[in-house]
């Protein structure tokens, strides 16, 4: 998805160098001479001159005359911070909010105690997630609320798929997991649909790669498995980080 939204972009800045060789255009006249990307998704960026374009965790940097294209990330040496993965992580929480909390697998701590939440994209069949699950005793000791969203990693109409439908068809949907994780076990519960492909579209928009891929609820990809109390600690020490 990453190379084939870089391609269109590129395409699409052959366009706009040829629409405005005069100077510098508005974000909605770059928009317009950009297929798919809104007004909106263009953003003032750090460097002047340029433009920031975000279309889900995608980031990218564009002239304001339409003529040039960067893709990377952007550092500001004077504070050593990643500027792109903070328009990412924007982007990710915005992700993140139109998921219906209903369609997750939640594991929690009890509200007195919850002092951090994760949202976990994951896969039955990947060994790390087992990990992380069958450690989710001590993560939820440690006052940390995991969000399971499904991702199955080898796609649509496949064994993870299959598997994954049958566990989010479950009635008691953290029972099911459980058991498929760490045991093999599915259900046998039957149902019209499940949110298993809405999960996977909204594993695209915010550019996950493998699994398990951890979130924070502001948006941070803190990677895959750690520890509980490795977890803990990054969590702790993003909570601190100024926003």
């Amino acid at each position: 998805m990453q190379a084939k939204w870089t391609l269109c972009l590129f395409s699409s800045m052959a366009m706009v160098s040829m629409a405005d060789e005069s100077g510098v255009l508005s974000k909605e006249e770059l928009a317009a001479t950009l297929p798919g990307i809104e007004a909106q998704e263009i953003y003032d960026s750090p460097i002047p001159g340029m433009f920031e374009i975000a279309v889900g965790s995608n980031v990218a940097y564009v002239s304001d005359d339409g003529r040039y294209f960067i893709q990377g990330d952007l550092f500001d040496l004077s504070s050593n911070q990643n500027l792109t993965e903070q328009r990412r992580a924007v982007a990710r929480t915005a992700v993140l909010e139109r998921i219906d909390p209903e369609t997750m697998i939640v594991f929690s701590p009890s509200q007195e105690s919850l002092k951090h939440t994760v949202t976990v994209f994951t896969d039955i069949d990947c060994g790390y997630c087992r990990q992380l699950h069958r450690e989710m005793d001590q993560i939820n000791a440690l006052g940390i609320a995991v969000r399971y969203l499904s991702y199955p990693r080898t796609g649509p109409d496949t064994d993870s798929w299959d598997k994954a439908d049958k566990v989010w068809c479950a009635s008691d949907r953290n029972t099911a997991y459980t058991e498929a994780t760490l045991g093999g076990g599915l259900p046998e519960d039957t149902c019209d649909a499940t949110p298993v492909a809405s999960h996977y579209d909204f594993a695209q928009l915010v550019g996950v790669r493998g699994t398990p891929t951890v979130l924070t609820d502001s948006g941070v990809h803190i990677g895959g498995y750690m520890p509980p109390q490795e977890l803990f600690e990054t969590l702790e020490a993003l909570s601190g980080e100024p926003k």
